[in-house]
């Protein structure tokens, strides 16, 4: 049986020969006369005009009585029968259709007009039985509209969207066909629908023809030219429409769909959309922002790209999703990289499978460029690994991402400059996962054939926490298994053999040819906990001779000595004692501190190790050795003494001289008899010079034990008593009186007064710096009258007093005590003039009355005697 429709219908006219109006005559079933009565006054078209070719085919969406949705066809036809007035009598037929069954069948409105024109003249005879309506696979809507539009993108194609997107604004009346078959101007209707999805039929409506002048609902329909607001008239058959009239979403439908054609062909766009049955209002708000889905869903990418290019804020997840999509074409993926790239996201697993493309690729290895070049390394890490963990990781899914890898290298470089910090092999290759052997062959190529490159990569590895894993596997990336060849990284072969195999020393004539590529294999091998194999025999010689060697072997080289420097302020953790005084000798002779010692100090002991005295015997019988060997012997002395001025260094911060393995060191290179014993006694001296030492009683107690053994210490320490004194010391007498005597004991045991000089400036600048300087001083005189007398005192004083003017550590003391003296003088001078003038008048009262006196004795005679 052929496919067909079950429909109510309604007949609706007026009684020939009568003054009756027109109403329904006959329908199915009978009790729905009033609905179709209300659906044909609802959708009429008018009244046709003499002449008007029939009939005027109408459909729109109505609804049955149980709130199902139908489709309401309407053929307008005239008859033969007139009124009682003469006046002809025009028959609609209006078939009720489920929407459903329409929507199941994909069927368009001129197959559904063709089905009812031909079931209409049975109306009459079928009684009160449904109509039946004949379709045929004709009657689908993407078989009739294709066999009016090419696959390609042509003119008319242009009409019918620019039709369909005003069509989404408004309503459209279309000109020009008066004179056509009615089926074929409902076939450009249909044409024009199909342009958007197949659920807006559910509520958009179309007619033939209408009279003219005439309000009708019909949102797509043929007629006159219709100025009415709302309304947009379109030519057919005449020049394209004008697009600059739709609304922004119309227009993007519209320039979608073109765009979706072009890509896609008519057959596949029109598949689409007419598989788009979910029910749409066209008159509702959502109604654009729906048909734009709708049309996307078919290439998302396109559709994204689109949005793009208009200007509009797209999500990043509808980017990814378009980028993913596998009907994305190039046009479209260049945009949304583009968009993808701008973003703050740094997942670019969507973009990865598109580096294939060129463009692409260039905006993602500028991308790159720009973030490495703009102090971000962090986002430009996560932009690559996420791009290459969408990879399979084979040599030939890697490609593109090697060629963009190596790019971004020589760019930086270019942009940088070659000696300048290097972003990619520095920051962004380090934080990354190693590539596999056999792949990134352009980046490998890169790396190994620029001077100096590959190192770079390899030493930022080391500066990474357990560094070993990763830099053996780099390592074996860049040699392809076996041990790397690097322009200017001559030290890469030796440290692959060192980490692969576990031990290994290159040769002395290796060493000598690579004074360079020796310094930056210990910093590695240090990194990697190595460093034992290489400060030992012939190897740590050739490194003691780059320490003087301050001229490069190769004009791009720097000078051995300052990247000797480099690498030991990195000392190894976790080291045998041994290694650690090789490489405090090679600190010692850089002017850098014993930095493996205070490793060494500080290193968690170890259960039945011994504690710290053990470790620190292995440190100076290793030290030792080396320097009297051959090569060292002539610098024993000058090793000795930079160890020693930063182990008794005194922080003048806090005062915290020695530590425990510091006066230990001290002590046990007294134990090796020979020329370091006068180098000691010389460094503790000036140790017990420092006025901020703040030493606590175990120090006391320890240069007690080497004053015992270095007698020439005798006068330092009674220097330290000064020193420790003032410390504590303020200005009352008590105070002045004893710092006094152990001045006064300092100097006679041969402290000269420079020396005593700096523990005073320290206590005199606390507070009243004049003032305590002109107390000590007074009372370091009193302290030396009761055993010298008062000329060898005052010598004594005077000497001391010199000491300050000479300035010391603080001038301005001296300048303090001057003004302070000055005033004191001047003071004290004005106190004796003004006891002289007392004087004088108590010289003149008594002249005075000495001469009163004698007056009186002159004229004693004139006076009478006393019986």
């Amino acid at each position: 049986m052929a496919p067909g429709l079950t429909a109510d219908w309604a007949v609706w006219g007026k009684e020939p020969h009568t003054n009756s109006g027109y109403k329904v005559l006959a329908a199915c079933p009978p009790d729905r006369s009033a609905d179709f009565n209300g659906d044909i006054h609802h959708w009429s078209p008018g009244t046709p005009a003499p002449g008007d070719r029939l009939p005027w085919i109408t459909i729109g969406p109505c609804t049955a009585p149980n709130g199902t949705p139908t489709v309401g066809v309407f053929l307008l036809e005239g008859t033969d029968a007139v009124d009682r007035t003469n006046r002809p009598i025009c028959r609609i037929s209006h078939f009720a259709v489920p929407a459903a069954e329409v929507g199941d069948l994909a069927l368009g409105w001129c197959g559904l007009a063709r089905a009812a024109l031909d079931a209409a003249p049975r109306l009459a005879a079928a009684g009160a039985g449904p109509a039946r309506l004949p379709v045929t696979a004709g009657g689908r809507l993407v078989t009739q509209v294709t066999a009016h539009v090419g696959p390609s993108v042509t003119e008319a194609v242009h009409w019918l969207a620019a039709a369909a997107g005003y069509l989404l604004d408004g309503k459209v009346v279309v000109t020009g066909g008066r004179m056509y078959d009615p089926l074929v101007l409902l076939d450009v209707l249909d044409c024009v629908a199909a342009m958007l999805p197949f659920g807006m039929r559910r509520t958009l409506s179309a007619a033939t023809w209408v009279s003219s002048g005439s309000e009708v609902p019909m949102r797509l329909y043929w007629g006159v030219p219709d100025e009415a607001p709302g309304v947009v008239s379109l030519a057919w058959g005449g020049e394209l429409p004008d697009v600059g009239g739709l609304s922004t979403d119309a227009r993007s439908y519209r320039d979608l769909l073109i765009e979706a054609w072009a890509r896609h062909g008519s057959e596949v766009v029109l598949e689409h959309l007419a598989d788009a049955r979910e029910p749409m209002d066209i008159d509702g708000p959502d109604a654009h922002e729906e048909a734009l889905r709708v049309l996307g869903d078919l290439d998302p990418a396109l559709a994204v790209a689109q949005e793009v290019r208009a200007g509009r804020e797209v999500e990043g997840d509808r980017i990814d999703a378009a980028l993913r999509h596998p009907l994305a074409d190039p046009r479209s993926v260049t945009v949304l990289s583009g968009q993808k790239l701008a973003g703050r996201s740094t997942d670019m697993a969507p973009l990865a499978r598109h580096l294939r493309h060129h463009e692409v690729s260039a905006a993602f290895r500028d991308q790159l460029v720009d973030d490495l070049l703009n102090d971000e390394p962090e986002r430009a890490r996560g932009r690559f690994e996420t791009a290459r963990a969408a990879t399979s990781g084979t040599k030939e899914d890697l490609g593109p991402l090697d060629q963009v890898l190596a790019f971004v290298i020589g760019e930086v470089r270019d942009r940088k400059g070659s000696e300048a910090p290097d972003p990619v092999v520095e920051q962004l290759l380090p934080a990354v996962a190693p590539f596999a052997a056999g792949t990134m062959a352009f980046t490998q190529s890169l790396l190994l054939g620029t001077p100096g490159l590959a190192g770079r990569l390899v030493h930022a590895l080391c500066a990474r926490p357990d560094p070993v894993a990763g830099v053996l596997a780099w390592l074996r990336w860049l040699g392809d298994g076996a041990a790397p060849r690097a322009e200017g990284s001559a030290e890469l072969a030796p440290l692959y053999e060192l980490l692969d195999s576990g031990h290994g020393t290159p040769s002395r004539k290796w060493t000598t040819a690579h004074p360079e590529a020796a310094v930056r294999l210990l910093a590695a091998a240090a990194a990697c906990g190595r460093a034992e194999y290489l400060l030992q025999g012939e190897f740590f010689q050739r490194l003691v001779n780059c320490a003087f060697l301050k001229t490069p072997s190769d004009p791009f080289e720097e000078p051995p000595h300052l990247l000797l420097t480099r690498a030991l302020t990195h000392p190894p953790q976790a080291v045998r004692p041994e290694t650690a005084a090789r490489w405090d000798v090679l600190c010692a002779l850089t002017g850098l501190p014993p930095l493996a010692l205070r490793a060494l100090a500080e290193a968690p002991e170890k259960p039945g190790s011994g504690g710290l005295g053990p470790r620190l015997d292995g440190y100076v019988s290793t030290l030792c050795a080396e320097l009297e060997s051959h090569t060292m012997r002539s610098n024993a002395t000058f090793v000795v003494q930079a160890l020693l001025k930063w182990v008794l260094e005194v922080d003048p911060q806090t005062g915290e001289g020695p530590g425990r393995h510091d006066r230990e060191l001290t002590t046990r290179l007294l134990d090796r008899h020979g020329p370091h014993v006068q180098v000691v006694a010389d460094a503790v001296r000036l140790l017990t010079e420092d006025p901020d030492w703040h030493e606590s009683e175990l120090d006391e107690q320890w240069l007690n034990r080497l004053a015992g053994r270095l007698p020439q210490l005798s006068p330092a320490l009674t220097l330290r008593a000064v020193h420790r004194t003032a410390l504590r010391a303020e200005d009352s007498p008590e105070d002045l009186g004893e710092l006094a005597a152990q001045l006064y004991a300092a100097r006679r045991a041969g402290a000269g007064t420079d020396q005593l000089c700096a523990p005073l400036q320290s206590w005199a600048a606390r507070e009243r710096t004049g003032h305590r300087v002109l107390a000590i001083l007074t009372s370091y005189r009193l302290a030396w009258e009761p055993y010298t007398g008062v000329g060898r005192a005052l010598e004594e004083t005077q000497e001391l007093e010199l000491a300050f003017a000479r300035g010391g550590r603080d001038p301005r003391i001296w300048q303090h005590y001057r003004d302070h003296a000055i005033r004191h003088l001047i003071a004290e001078r004005t106190g004796i003039e003004q006891e002289i003038r007392d004087l004088r008048h108590k010289q003149q009262r008594t002249e005075q009355e000495i001469a009163r006196l004698r007056k009186l004795g002159a004229g004693s005679a004139s006076f009478p005697t006393r019986s």
